[in-house]
């Protein structure tokens, strides 16, 4: 199929737009992209340019992030596939894992959850979310009592130079609020208490643990 001409008049001139269409043509011959989310594709890429020109880091990961979960719905609606699907597979190339061994739920996040001012809640929480619903079809992670949920930062032991995070991060509330729905009532300190520790390893990465309070001091004893 080929792709109708987009109207080069709502975006930047200098951007080769029959280029865009034919390289995108060879990709999905199938399934037309709709012209208004091929412009917000390349705005985006024209807004990095700038961005990283004048070396705006803070507002280049905002928009790097805003990008991608914009770029996950387009590849739903190419794909043809429901969104849900779509965060799923998402989850999994991230490198989010979800598995639960001798009652402790174990959440894997393939980063140091940065401390941020801005950020784009979906980013982390749709494919964390998603990840954590196709779990629950499998194993049984409601907890009737009152839950201890505890984030550990794990950083890289041979990398000096990794800030350490702090206890206002803002990732940590998207990842919070997209696991403690599947596992207690609500998240307030009634149903669920919270912790934050730290420790070194082969990589930078971090894990979210949930299980019941009472068996926390043993958890954390032994591990």
């Amino acid at each position: 199929m080929i792709y109708k001409k987009i109207d080069t008049s709502k975006v930047k001139q200098e951007l080769d737009f029959d280029q865009i269409q034919s390289d995108l043509a060879k990709f999905k011959s199938h399934t037309p992209m709709p012209q208004d989310d091929v412009i917000t594709l390349m705005n985006y890429i024209d807004k990095f340019e700038r961005l990283i020109a004048d070396e705006d880091y803070n507002e280049l990961e905002y928009s790097a992030e805003c990008f991608m979960c914009n770029l996950r719905d387009i590849l739903a609606n190419v794909k043809q596939e429901p969104r849900k699907r779509a965060l799923t597979r998402c989850a999994e190339r991230m490198g989010i894992t979800v598995q639960k061994t001798n009652g402790v739920l174990e959440v894997t996040l393939p980063m140091i959850l940065p401390s941020k001012s801005k950020t784009k809640s979906e980013y982390l929480f749709d494919p964390i979310f998603y990840a954590m619903e196709e779990f629950s079809k499998t194993e049984p992670l409601f907890i009737k009592e009152k839950a201890m949920m505890c984030i550990e930062f794990i950083y890289d032991k041979n990398n000096k130079n990794i800030p350490r995070g702090d206890h206002d991060n803002k990732e940590v509330k998207q990842v919070i609020d997209a696991i403690a729905s599947f596992v207690v009532r609500d998240d307030s300190d009634d149903y669920l208490s919270l912790c934050q520790i730290s420790s070194e390893g082969d990589y930078n990465h971090t894990k979210v643990y949930v299980m019941p309070e009472k068996s926390f001091a043993e958890f954390f004893l032994n591990h």
